[in-house]
């Protein structure tokens, strides 16, 4: 009896230890040399207030990516963001806050904070819920089995959530990564 509960103490820590293939597929699908530009629907909750918006994110490297929406873009180029509001042309430039987790660390594979649980593979899906601990967020995440996402909702407190429906995947051919350049009448620099 003591070897059985040993061994399987043993496969126990095995399974566990073992990497989920899924998240690895999703980051080689987002992670792609030539970019990945995806076309999105984006439901946002703050509180009592909803909002729906179309883009485009086009994502260049895990620390280079863009979305852009009809009213503005936001373009990151390692630790420095830039949002650009069309509406009022206002061109906002900041540092991203280190160690601060969003919906595009989840985009773009970044997992490192991000405690999967059991994967539930369907005939197509596989969609997984997760949590980000550190920051007391949760989440779930549908991906294609080829790795492609297909939605990823993350709830940041109590009424307060991002559900990003995926329309499209193409790889390459990122047009608005490499173009931007706002001509924004009043530039805000907010970095230290």
């Amino acid at each position: 009896m003591k070897n059985v509960l040993s061994l399987l103490s043993m496969l126990s820590a095995w399974i566990i230890a073992q990497t989920n293939p899924w998240e690895e597929k999703f980051m080689a699908a987002m992670n792609d040399p030539k970019g990945v530009s995806i076309s999105v629907e984006i439901q946002q909750k703050q509180f009592e207030t909803n909002s729906s918006q179309s883009g485009t994110i086009e994502i260049f490297t895990d620390d280079h990516y863009l979305l852009d929406t009809a009213t503005e873009t936001v373009h990151v180029a390692g630790d420095t963001i830039q949002t650009w509001n069309k509406v009022t042309n206002q061109l906002i430039i900041d540092q991203i806050i280190e160690g601060d987790m969003n919906i595009f660390n989840l985009i773009t594979g970044d997992f490192k904070n991000v405690v999967f649980g059991p994967p539930i593979v369907g005939e197509t899906l596989v969609a997984m819920d997760y949590d980000i601990p550190i920051m007391g967020y949760s989440g779930k995440m549908t991906i294609l089995k080829n790795g492609q996402p297909k939605n990823i909702k993350i709830k940041y407190g109590p009424n307060q959530s991002v559900d990003l429906s995926v329309n499209s995947y193409t790889k390459g051919k990122l047009v608005l990564y490499h173009t931007f350049s706002p001509r924004a009448v009043e530039v805000i620099d907010l970095r230290e």
